[in-house]
């Protein structure tokens, strides 16, 4: 890292941009395209490098939600294979699952049985259920797996079955055969594994599928009679990633790769925490022979084998040649779920997990930890240079408390590693100073905001203290109003990595967040990479992250952009309406540039409306919102909205509602005393929802207030009693740049996002080089706003290559809604 005085000086070089290079703009003859409509004048300054880039800034983040781990990455095809399953009683997703969930009973040719699952006589303390086949009468009976939504199979692919049996009071045929049977019933493959006797014992065989499905089933058949016990029923592609045993899905995590990431953060996120501090995440149950590991149920609603445990989490980063950052709990519970904490005199074993951890990634093969992990195959360390410690916490004492307690002891037990902080919950980062004085390496934030909080602040970081910790943007999406993968969203994500290019000697890593979503089984929504058995859907976001994780660079280039928009500001136009949130309000009167409004004729999306008294009266005190909407819209230069209203109890005030859509969506709204009555705030719902500006205020409940909101072109004022509350003027989304160095390529590498609805013609001008090569290369994503990928239409939105005239100064057009990668080799 640079030492304080050059790190400012860089961070200054970043900060007065503009004006550095304005004088230099002024002596450019060759083409003059400020004056144009539509048009921008690019500036870069090849002989200014400012910051370098962290060699792993873009990453990965990996949290079983949405099945991503079983049923999704890890490659195993048999659901519920130990009878491990139970209703979740604290999550409503889970309540439907029991030991014997996605099996059936088999009874053919005359045979008869009876199945329960018990843990009489476990295969181990780990675990303990398994399934009894009480078989009263010979023929072909079993059980049968369904996999997860059907077990998908490929003609002439080998798999590996096995399994833990064991018989009792056995008579008759001692074998047993795994089938795999499509969904008519016909053969698709099988294997007769021999040995069945009185003692837990594992049957090994691979089986040759003879048909392409992918509605199969697995099913355990036998001839024999007595009571037959199984437990660790398991079926696996022999082609998995690079080959592994008890590996991960192949095409999975060629798309991780393609993504050219350099560290993965793992297991969580709130599964880290848990449900409560019974359900944490142990990382010694997750290593070991996968039938000695103790399951567990997440949070998201539903059970974890842990067949992908650490050790796998490990060799995959190994694979990918990418830097592990496992995450660990530091005690404290989950806050959004529960308030639990682990007291301070048993911290001890909680502190050791995590020092246990370092030793097993790293340990020589003499120690206790780094036996385990030679015992699994992998003598050699495997180079653990980094620790998160907690993850999102809630700023509360019981944290601030112990996230020292256990820095302190990785720090005496293993000084070389660094730990990674947490900043806490939302952009205003409330633990960060809690971070700065612990002189953690980086600390990390999240964010999920809309794709307009994005643009707006791509220069989050420009104005960070260079002497406090670095940043890890550890989780963030841009959240559309859908809740959609949309190119728009992606654009916004690729403007706000500009800000972060541009300020990478304080960002030091970056990960989107989730990185999977099963296309049956998505509790959150919008992720990177959705899949089902067969199908990988690369999003826009995946590919914004393809394309900036494949061309960062390796130091950035001072720049300069002189922008000439191509539509002049707009006033905010369409229906209005008024709200509450947990609160009831009564409306006087309501008008528009001066004409009165009967809102009783308004339509009503939530909440209880009605008129009494000459009132427009809102009475339902738990809606979040309640909201009516006026059926007129409105467009005009200026908008007037005048209403007069009172609240009668609850713990907020009013909202009103400008610019929405017929359905009563998008637009903003002022929220006057929102926030338990602390604030007034503008909030902007354009895409998601982002609160854009906010001031302190209040209001009493049952008194008059007379309310204005005047909408002019580019700007919104709100009035409250005549007093001018807050003036907020919209920016408008323009042409956003990332300059950057490959040393080793000797290109100059361009980032261009256009968020707009207009091509802009771009005059590039590269300085302070010998010479540049007539040709560059060009990778453009673009499309319309609302574009997505999806499993009917996976292509809708792709990067393209071509190559395009270059030189040191050439006019490239950057097509609406488009992000646009351009390097050309240089010398300097």
């Amino acid at each position: 890292m640079y030492n304080t005085l050059e790190r400012v000086r860089r961070a200054c070089f970043v900060k007065y941009n503009a004006a550095l290079a304005l004088s230099t703009l002024l002596s450019l003859t060759a083409f003059n395209l400020a004056n144009a409509e539509g048009t921008a004048e690019i500036q870069i300054f090849c002989d200014q490098p400012t910051v370098d880039l962290s060699p792993h800034l873009y990453g990965l983040f990996f949290e079983d939600i949405n099945y991503a781990a079983d049923g999704g990455l890890y490659a195993e095809l048999v659901q519920n294979r130990s009878f491990e399953y139970y209703s979740l009683t604290k999550n409503r997703r889970g309540q439907g699952l029991h030991p014997l969930y996605a099996w059936n009973m088999i009874q053919r040719r005359g045979g008869q049985v009876e199945t329960r699952v018990t843990d009489a006589e476990p295969l181990n303390p780990n675990n303990r259920n398994y399934a009894e086949l009480q078989i009263t009468k010979s023929g072909e009976v079993g059980v049968g797996n369904k996999g997860y939504d059907g077990i998908h199979l490929d003609q002439n692919a080998r798999y590996n079955v096995s399994l833990y049996a064991r018989a009792k009071s056995w008579s008759g045929d001692s074998s047993l055969t795994i089938r795999l049977e499509a969904e008519d019933g016909s053969d698709c493959g099988s294997v007769c594994l021999q040995g069945l006797d009185g003692d837990w014992k594992k049957l090994e065989g691979v089986i040759t599928a003879n048909k392409s499905t992918d509605e199969a089933s697995l099913l355990v058949i036998t001839e024999g009679e007595g009571t037959l016990h199984l437990d660790m029923v398991s079926l696996f592609p022999q082609d998995t990633y690079n080959g592994h045993k008890n590996g991960l899905r192949k095409d999975l995590v060629q798309a991780l790769k393609d993504l050219n990431p350099k560290f993965l953060r793992f297991p969580g996120g709130c599964i880290v925490h848990g449900h409560g501090l019974d359900n944490i995440y142990r990382w010694k149950d997750s290593v070991g022979d996968v039938a000695q590991r103790k399951p567990n149920w997440n949070l998201w609603g539903y059970h974890q084998t842990y067949g992908l445990g650490y050790f796998e989490y490990f060799q995959l980063c190994e694979d990918l040649k990418m830097e592990p950052l496992p995450v660990v709990p530091i005690g404290v519970g989950c806050g959004f779920r529960c308030k639990e904490f682990v007291p301070i005199d048993e911290l001890g074993p909680h502190i050791q997990d995590a020092i246990d951890l370092i030793e097993f990634a790293n340990g020589p093969v003499t120690s206790t930890w780094g036996k385990v992990r030679a015992d699994m195959g992998h003598p050699e360390p495997f180079d653990l240079k980094y620790i998160c410690l907690g993850n999102e916490e809630h700023d509360t004492p019981d944290m601030r408390q112990r996230f020292p307690l256990f820095s302190q002891a990785v720090r005496e037990a293993y000084p070389d590693i660094k730990i990674i902080g947490t900043s806490g919950l939302s952009p205003s980062i409330p633990i960060y100073d809690l971070m700065a004085r612990d002189k953690v390496y980086s600390s990390d934030e999240h964010y999920y905001m809309s794709p307009a909080w994005f643009l707006a602040n791509q220069d989050r970081f420009d104005d960070f203290d260079r002497d406090k910790p670095l940043i890890f943007v550890g989780e963030y999406a841009a959240h559309d109003t859908d809740r959609k993968n949309t190119l728009y969203s992606a654009l916004s994500e690729a403007a706000f990595l500009n800000g972060i290019e541009r300020n990478a000697d304080i960002v030091d890593m970056t990960c989107y967040a989730p990185l999977f979503g099963h296309k049956n089984h998505s509790q959150w929504n919008p992720d990177l990479i959705y899949f089902d058995k067969r199908n990988v859907i690369r999003t826009t976001n995946y590919y914004v992250q393809q394309m900036y994780g494949q061309n960062k660079g390796d130091v950035y280039l001072r720049n300069s952009v002189e922008m000439k928009a191509s539509d002049a500001p707009s006033t905010v136009s369409g229906h209005i309406g008024i709200g509450t949130w947990n609160t009831t309000i009564e409306v006087d009167k309501v008008s528009v540039n001066g004409r009165q409004l009967a809102p009783s004729k308004w339509r009503v999306s939530s909440g209880d409306y009605s008129m009494k008294e000459g009132q427009y009266v809102q009475s339902d005190g738990r809606a979040t919102p309640a909201m009516s909407i006026s059926r007129e819209a409105f467009d005009a230069e200026t908008v007037t909205i005048e209403i007069r209203a009172r609240k009668t109890s609850g713990a907020e005030g009013f909202l009103i509602r400008f610019g929405a859509d017929e359905k009563g969506e998008g637009g903003y709204w002022w929220n006057v005393a929102g926030w338990n009555n602390s604030r007034h705030g503008i909030e902007n719902f354009s895409g998601g929802s982002e609160t854009v500006q906010s001031v302190n205020g209040s209001i009493d409940a049952n008194r008059w207030y007379d309310t204005k909101v005047e909408l002019t072109p580019g700007r919104i004022r709100c009035y409250l009693d005549g007093q001018l509350i807050q003036d907020y003027t919209i920016e408008q989304a323009s042409l956003s740049l990332s300059s950057t160095f490959d040393r080793e390529s000797r290109d100059v590498i361009l980032k261009l996002v256009n968020p707009t609805s207009e091509p802009i013609q771009a005059q590039i001008n590269l300085a302070g080089t010998s010479s540049v090569a007539s040709e560059a290369s060009l990778i453009s994503l673009s499309g319309a706003k609302d574009a997505t990928n999806t499993f009917e239409h996976p292509n809708k939105v792709v990067p393209e290559k071509s190559t395009i005239s270059a030189g040191d100064e050439f006019i490239h057009t950057v097509p609406a809604f488009a992000v646009e990668i351009i390097r050309v080799k240089v010398k300097r």
